[in-house]
């Protein structure tokens, strides 16, 4: 699943291509992708900017350059100048663009036409998820919240309002629970996923089974530093790429290999040695160095 350091690189990737282009067409390949929207909602307005929000992206248009492709679901709703198209990748999911109208791609869903209103010139944004759990919602601008998983979202770690006191107040919330759980949990702390959870467990030499209440001080400044530390390190290296993952222009990220510990269960330690264990926490295939992040007791 793209995690935070993903959605980070595709939004950076799509900004210089999509903002100021208007949404001419919207072909719905597979409608039940789009969760509550027809899709011609979405038809003439103009792209203003991509954000993220955990692993969300976020893409807004405002003011339509015609009259006639104004959104009525839009007006109806709130008065609302704009709106604001959310998508989740899940799994599998992809944005990809296509400056030719020629990339042939089977499990394409849902494909974007887009204009630019000064030179007429045309590309397509497609969404391609294998497993299809990808889904996409389209909501009057500013009222993207009424999506509930994103409502629902905690702190932002990359935020400069994220604080070592918000991390603290997150763990004391689930005492009792391992702290791999505990950064899985996207109401904890925004964008977590497999992989920088046990990066960043192995950075502060945290085992993943431990109780979030056992954690002193210093280790959960360590924790959160660590948090930070790698996901920006992955963002300046366009995320990871296994399998699926590559970014708007199709390309793939490169932080797979500065990887420590995630998916590399049996082979040696880069810091001790020893071997490195695989094993099931939180429901999660995981990874950590025994003697780096002793386990308790």
């Amino acid at each position: 699943m793209p995690e935070l350091p993903e959605v980070e690189t595709i939004r950076r990737s799509l900004i210089p291509k999509l903002v100021g282009r208007v949404i001419e067409d919207v072909e719905l390949i597979r409608p039940e992708i789009l969760i509550n929207e027809s899709g011609k909602g979405l038809t003439g307005w103009k792209i203003s900017g991509l954000r993220r929000r955990g692993k969300y992206l976020l893409i807004d248009a405002s003011g339509s350059n015609t009259e006639t492709g104004k959104s009525k679901a839009a007006s109806d709703n709130s008065g609302a100048d704009g709106v604001t198209v959310v998508i989740h990748l899940r799994m599998t999911g992809q944005l990809l663009l296509d400056e030719t109208g020629e990339m042939v791609r089977d499990h394409v869903h849902i494909r974007f036409k887009m204009i630019d209103p000064d030179d007429g010139s045309i590309i397509y944004l497609l969404f391609r998820d294998v497993r299809r759990f990808g889904r996409i919602w389209f909501f009057p601008g500013g009222q993207e919240e009424l999506q509930s998983g994103l409502a629902a979202l905690g702190p932002e770690p990359l935020s400069d309002n994220w604080s070592i006191d918000q991390l603290s107040a997150g763990l004391a919330r689930h005492p009792k629970s391992n702290i791999k759980n505990v950064l899985l949990n996207q109401h904890v702390v925004a964008g977590l996923g497999n992989i920088y959870v046990d990066e960043a467990l192995f950075r502060s030499g945290i085992s993943p089974i431990r109780s979030a209440a056992s954690l002193n001080q210093a280790e959960t400044t360590k924790l959160y530093d660590s948090i930070r530390t790698i996901l920006e390190a992955a963002i300046g290296h366009r995320g990871t790429s296994f399998r699926d993952y590559v970014d708007g222009l199709n390309t793939k990220g490169h932080f797979q290999y500065e990887l420590k510990v995630y998916s590399r269960g049996g082979l040696d330690c880069p810091v001790c040695g020893q071997t490195i264990l695989k094993r099931r926490v939180a429901g999660r295939g995981t990874c950590s160095c025994p003697q780096c992040q002793p386990d308790p007791g």
